[in-house]
């Protein structure tokens, strides 16, 4: 038997039913699956980060690497070194 309303509040405007119907809690369902799975894949991904610089297994970066990441040709870059290598020498 359900209580009666007190009088000095007011009757709610929506009923909690009016929020879920049953293609929304299949959808609810499958969103949180979604997000589960995801939480799943990185905290492995996480771990294998975590693992690999734990046994020191850093990623290497190469100076042909840098180079190429900051746009200078390789064909640049030997011009450069044989400048240098020149100066150093003391050969102009």
């Amino acid at each position: 038997m359900a209580t009666p309303r007190r009088p000095d509040r007011p009757e709610p405007q929506f009923q909690v039913e009016d929020f879920f119907s049953p293609r929304r809690s299949k959808f609810l369902l499958w969103l949180n699956t979604a997000v589960k799975l995801s939480a799943l894949t990185l905290d492995r991904e996480v771990e294998a980060l975590a693992a690999s610089r734990l046994f020191g297994e850093e990623l290497t970066v190469r100076p042909e690497d840098t180079l190429r990441a900051a746009g200078i040709s390789s064909k640049r870059q030997a011009k450069y070194q044989r400048r240098m290598s020149n100066l150093l020498a003391g050969r102009s």
